[in-house]
């Protein structure tokens, strides 16, 4: 087992911390450019129609209106097959579609203006849940099926599990629309160069934005450049959205040749920007009168809305990960997504897991509460061990279950009775655990790679260059660090480069926990190269071997200590003698693969894991649930910044509070009722008491540094956790997320009525 040293290790300080604080980070909104436009999109009040015409004639008289747009006027591709278009051209498929813009010389002019932009619809039936959209006579949006994808995975056969079975459950669950909920409303501004086009977007995938932006307007991808502002906050956003925004702006700065900036609203936001996925979600689960599970069957329908996006990849992650993180021997399971006529679902933390995570822990829960076993040991009895089958068939290696598992047990008091809370109110305790494939797996068939580059300058300072966006999670800072490590000079010395595609090599989006493991470990392989050089010229001076040498403290050392230099004067040394010191660092995650046909293969090439403890307190008045105590405990391999890792973990949590109890994007007929977050109701400060981030260090990822992602997986625990706790609360389950103050009251009433128990130890 790794040593943990986490009270010896160095504590690195942010870089982008006191900009940020004093406000001096610039945004993509602070940004002005002298003769800057302001674009604003017209937008479909209908679910389903076809548009008839689109008069801008009255519009175009308003003195500051300079242009209106529509997809005719798009240079390039509109759009992919089956997603979601820069404008539409002829059909638009949910209420908030765009459909033209309008560019002023002010933001509030482009506003007004484009409320007047006459647009004439022929409304379509529409259908907005996807059993009515799967139904012969719905409507139907692409291709010839309103059917978008189909993942299944097998494994064994589970009617003979099922024979095999004393007790067999079957329950449904299902998870609600929900939002990012960044601070930063999605923009960008484009400047017209005399050789193309100059985009600043705050997007996670900086080079999927200029791709898109290049296709849009129809240049080649090295006549678009992009320069990343600080981000402020994603969380899952600012991906497929920012292709659209950017896309707009581009289009108005090429038609006018003057700079174009496009900021959403806050209710733009929530009216055009994607959404989490709404799950619904049926479990069969046989097991023995032990707990050990024999089968599993799993069917879920997931609400694509009316764009394809990272649906594919999402309900693909779903389906890898539905059967929890448990042994089972027999297998089905089969997971749809529907296009419907609602506002269009795409990434969010945790891409795919907490649905199922949600859906799989309730399960396991149900399961030990039927059978009359603690819930820690049925999770043991059944947890992944070293050399376990997924459910997909591929081993597993760096499992680390077990050891969250007796972490949370050591830590949170499952099994002592909570305190008597104040008369009117009763506790209860839940926990939960998880396994999550790390990076973007086979889902994805890109290569899942990232490149660092390094520059030593003639006065000793470095320039760092990485491709990985930089969204508030401190993942350019870890670069940093691993450079200042491998080089031994102090972390001061190094700054990072502005993201620029001009410059920096394409090292994919900041998604799927997977910024750190490739970044990271690009990083070491550049400084390991800048090592060399200097080493080789230093060693030749003094007679040794590079081998011989030892970085540290600044200053480079033999290994008896006899000789030393400083590296600024090391750097002297070796511009004398070559004519750069730089290093180049490229590093890919192992390839996975999955055969489409047999729904099985090799997932992920790593899996992290996590568990989690929630002791809340109900209001029997009010429903109202609050979270006394939280333990969210998550392997991370190998710790490389303490506080980092703990911010990430902190981060994670308090968005899965929000998607546990508070947080619901209302829709009706395809219109979004939820505008604004005065009724999208986010945690704050204030909900977190009690909170404890613990990182494990057990068995180290599979990568050279032995790191393992975290940022994503943070986000799944704590929903079920919560939710089993307000089970043992009230003796009755809730089954449909958010568990808000009319779900909870709706549990007090029912438990009144059937004299169900409150309160209590977990497992008495």
């Amino acid at each position: 087992m790794m040593e943990n040293k986490t009270l010896d290790r160095k504590i690195y300080d942010r870089q982008d911390a006191y900009s940020k604080i004093t406000g001096k980070a610039k945004y993509v909104d602070d940004l002005k450019f002298p003769g800057m436009l302001y674009a604003q999109t017209v937008r479909s009040p209908y679910a389903h129609a076809k548009i008839l015409y689109i008069d801008s004639s009255e519009v175009l008289k308003l003195k500051g209106v300079v242009g209106v747009y529509t997809a005719k006027d798009i240079l390039g591709r509109n759009h992919l097959p089956d997603d979601k278009p820069v404008l539409a051209s002829e059909v638009v498929k949910c209420v908030g579609d765009g459909v033209a813009i309008v560019a002023a010389t002010t933001s509030s002019l482009a506003a007004k203006a484009a409320k007047l932009v006459k647009v004439g619809y022929e409304e379509l039936p529409a259908v907005f849940t996807p059993e009515k959209a799967l139904e012969p006579d719905a409507p139907i949006l692409h291709s010839e099926s309103n059917l978008a994808i189909t993942h299944r995975t097998v494994k064994g056969d589970v009617e003979v599990g099922f024979q095999e079975a004393d007790i067999i459950l079957e329950r449904e669950y299902s998870t609600q629309r929900a939002m990012h909920a960044a601070i930063e409303p999605d923009g960008a501004i484009v400047v017209p160069e005399s050789d193309g086009i100059l985009v600043y977007c705050p997007g996670k995938g900086p080079f999927n934005v200029k791709r898109a932006v290049a296709a849009a307007c129809g240049l080649s991808e090295n006549r678009v450049r992009l320069i990343q502002p600080v981000i402020g906050g994603a969380f899952g956003g600012k991906d497929c959205d920012m292709n659209v925004i950017a896309s707009r702006a581009a289009l108005v700065a090429m038609m006018t040749g003057r700079p174009c900036k496009m900021t959403w609203r806050r209710e733009e936001v929530l009216l055009e920007g994607s959404k989490r996925h709404p799950f619904k979600l049926k479990y069969k689960v046989g097991a023995m009168k032990d707990g050990r599970i024999t089968a599993m069957e799993i069917n879920g329908l997931v609400d694509v809305g009316a764009y394809i996006s990272k649906s594919r990849a999402t309900i693909w992650r779903a389906t890898v990960e539905a059967t929890g993180p448990y042994n089972v021997e027999n297998v089905s399971t089969t997971i749809k997504g529907a296009f419907t006529n609602n506002v269009y679902s795409d990434a969010v933390r945790g891409f795919g897991s907490p649905q199922v995570d949600f859906a799989s822990e309730s399960m396991i829960n149900e399961l030990a509460r039927e059978l009359n076993i603690d819930p820690l040991e049925i999770r043991r009895r059944n947890a992944y061990r070293e050399g376990s089958i997924t459910a997909t068939s591929q081993k597993l290696e760096s499992v680390n279950l077990m050891e969250c598992l007796d972490k949370l047990a050591e830590v949170f008091p499952i099994h002592e009775k909570p305190i008597i809370p104040p008369l009117g109110k009763v506790r209860g305790r839940g926990i939960s655990c998880i396994f999550r494939g790390e990076a973007n797996g086979a889902g994805v068939t890109t290569l899942d790679s990232a490149a660092v580059s390094i520059h030593v300058e003639k006065d000793g300072s470095i320039a760092v260059l990485s491709g990985i966006a930089e969204m508030g999670q401190g993942g350019s800072n870890i670069v940093l660090q691993m450079v200042s490590e491998v080089l031994g000079v102090s972390i001061e010395n190094l700054k990072i480069s502005p993201l620029d595609t001009a410059y920096l090599p394409d090292s994919g989006a900041t998604v799927g926990s997977r910024g750190t493991i490739t970044s990271g470990n690009a990083a070491v392989i550049a400084a390991q190269d800048v090592r060399l050089r200097i080493a080789k010229i230093v060693s030749r001076s003094w007679g040794v071997a590079p081998e011989e040498l030892l970085f540290e403290n600044d200053t480079i050392f033999t290994i008896d200590k006899s000789r030393l230099i400083c590296f600024k004067d090391a750097v002297t040394l070796c511009y004398k003698e070559i004519p750069s010191v730089y290093g180049s660092g490229w590093w890919s995650l192992p390839p996975v693969w999955w055969d489409f046909e047999k729904n099985r293969g090799e997932t992920y090439a790593s899996f992290n894991y996590g568990a989690c403890g929630a002791e809340v307190e109900i209001d029997l008045t009010s429903g109202k649930v609050e979270i006394i105590n939280l333990v969210a405990i998550h392997d991370v391999g190998r710790i490389l910044n303490e506080p980092e890792v703990k911010g990430q973990i902190a981060g994670g949590v308090s968005m899965a509070m929000g998607f546990a109890l508070t947080e619901e994007v209302v829709i009706k007929s395809g219109h979004i009722k939820t505008l604004n977050f005065d009724r999208y109701m986010l945690p704050t400060v204030l909900d977190f008491h009690n909170f404890h981030a613990i990182p494990v260090e057990a068995k180290p990822g599979i990568n050279p540094l032995g790191v393992k992602g975290v940022g994503e997986s943070s986000s799944a625990t704590v929903a079920p956790a919560v939710i089993n706790a307000i089970e043992n609360a009230l003796g009755v389950r809730i089954r449909h997320l958010p568990a808000d103050l009319e779900s909870v009251f709706a549990a007090i009433e029912e438990s009144e009525r059937h004299g169900s128990k409150k309160g209590g130890a977990l497992f008495e």
